[in-house]
């Protein structure tokens, strides 16, 4: 849902063929290519990156020196920038040369994967974006997208229901909890009420979302992503 902007500063050709595989393939698109610190910062700044990988071994400018030329722009200032290096020295250096995270590098791609994944899912947490499966809901806007589609904007008292029943998923959630969280208060008609609520969200959603909730008999309802 977010953009994903990439810029990885390197300059050795088989580690930027080997970026590219191992960053597609973990379904990062937007990725972007410095070969020296220069460029990088340059394009750091045209791109307004999202994320930024810094490799310290440059032709033209020490690494350290790149990382504290991207943090002096303002657009830039706050933009992640994970280091390639191994080297405890070098990682105290990062740290107080402006840099947030720190890679190896390996012929191994699982350590950097899952701290882009970590990065991206702290970004959209803070910009108000919940995240399960294929589904994201942006709290603010109320909206629902499916695999990166929007799907439905909803009203706020049954965006609040289906994030209700996202985040507990794959657990049922009963019906008074449901109602009381939704409405704040407790209701007589219960089943009544939280029933014509939930037909609201059902008709706001595409049918495969809607496919997705289930009524548990005698409990309450529960969202489960194989509706098969």
């Amino acid at each position: 849902m977010l953009p994903q902007k990439i810029l990885i500063i390197e300059d050795e050709e088989s580690w930027v063929q080997l970026f590219t595989i191992w960053l597609r393939s973990a379904g990062f698109t937007g990725v972007h290519f410095a070969r020296t610190g220069q460029e990088g910062v340059e394009q750091a700044r045209q791109l307004n990156a999202d994320c930024i990988m810094l490799d310290l071994m440059l032709p033209d400018i020490d690494g350290m020196e790149v990382c504290k030329m991207i943090r002096a722009v303002p657009a830039l200032s706050r933009t992640p920038i994970i280091m390639i290096t191994g080297h405890r020295k070098e990682k105290i250096m990062g740290l107080e040369f402006g840099a947030d995270y720190f890679v190896q590098k390996s012929d191994n791609p699982a350590e950097l994967v899952a701290t882009l994944r970590a990065l991206f899912r702290r970004r959209e947490l803070d910009a108000g974006v919940y995240r399960k499966g294929d589904v994201a809901l942006h709290l603010a806007q109320r909206t629902v997208f499916l695999r990166e589609a929007k799907a439905a904007t909803l009203t706020p008292k049954t965006f609040d229901l289906l994030y209700i029943l996202i985040e507990r998923s794959p657990e049922p959630v009963n019906k008074e909890l449901l109602y009381s969280a939704v409405q704040g208060r407790q209701h007589d008609e219960l089943s009544r009420a939280l029933d014509v609520l939930m037909n609201r969200l059902r008709k706001a959603l595409p049918e495969e979302l809607q496919d997705r909730i289930k009524a548990v008999k005698g409990f309450g309802y529960v969202y489960i992503v194989d509706s098969k």
